[in-house]
């Protein structure tokens, strides 16, 4: 029976073990953007085993050997906008183009040329991007390189260790400190409190690991149950258990895994974390 194939929807997954049709969503991925690529990596909680299906997006890195025209550019963008539609998930594709020049040449913010992730979907399909813009650049590439170095998965190409330069620890740093401030706002906090909470359980737990250490929100979050002050644990609870649910949501309750969240909790708890990264500073 066909139902002996499927796996419990809350099931932790991993790029080895996951659902068909997120592996044929994934691997179709790099054929779809319609250039010739030298590389293609798969990041984040698919490649590190804490894949939910109602809450993870998925990560990509991909490699090209020369920069993209403007006309590659709408192309590639048209294509991963208009896949969207036939995602198996709630969540969306999030991922970089780079040259394999700007792959092997740190620099910190990182070009780019190509960026896709569900925030501009919208704006793909109305025509509204921008496409001549050549200095384009994004910090949040130092920690996607790092993670794809260190628990990244080929899927076509190199190993990540062969075609990423590595990216230095200060900058790794700064990239996952920026993010962190920026999830922890007022605003976006109550807006997507698990993803602020677990976000922050990661960086807390990676700035209190040895140097290069790369953690899952997941796993950050299991070790902020065992080391974070007792008042703060209930909210990261909270955030861990939304994280892997399995009930249905949709895509705009997502953030909120459709229920209230205490404002002043996660305040507090926000306060603490961004106390605990001011010191790391």
């Amino acid at each position: 029976m066909l139902s002996d194939f499927l796996h419990p929807a809350d099931r932790a997954q991993s790029w080895d073990d996951c659902d068909a049709d997120v592996r044929e969503y994934v691997t179709g991925t790099p054929a779809a953007v319609g250039i010739p690529l030298v590389g293609a990596y798969l990041h984040g909680s698919l490649a590190m085993g804490c894949f939910y299906r109602a809450k993870s997006d998925l990560d990509l890195l991909l490699v090209v050997e020369e920069p993209l025209n403007d006309r590659q550019r709408e192309h590639t963008s048209l294509a991963l906008a208009m896949r969207s539609d036939r995602r198996p998930i709630t969540g969306d594709l999030e991922l970089s183009i780079l040259t394999r020049r700007q792959a092997r040449a740190h620099e910190h913010p990182r070009p780019y040329e190509v960026h896709y992730s569900a925030a501009w979907t919208e704006r793909i399909l109305l025509g509204q991007m921008d496409y001549n813009d050549r200095h384009q650049a994004d910090p949040d590439l130092a920690a996607h390189i790092t993670v794809t170095r260190s628990r990244g998965v080929t899927l076509i190409g190199e190993s990540p260790q062969d075609i990423f330069a590595p990216v230095p620890e200060s900058d790794y740093k700064a990239a996952v400190l920026e993010d962190l401030a920026w999830a922890l706002k007022d605003d976006r906090l109550l807006e997507s409190p698990y993803y602020g909470v677990l976000n922050a359980c990661r960086v807390i737990a990676m700035l209190e690991s040895p140097p290069g250490t790369v953690l899952s929100k997941e796993e950050g979050a299991l070790w902020a149950l065992e080391e974070l002050p007792e008042r703060h644990r209930p909210i990261v609870k909270q955030a861990l258990a939304c994280y892997r649910s399995a009930r249905p949501v949709s895509l705009e309750e997502r953030e909120t895994d459709g229920h209230a969240w205490d404002a002043d909790t996660l305040r507090a708890f926000a306060a603490h974390a961004l106390q605990h990264a001011a010191r790391a500073e």
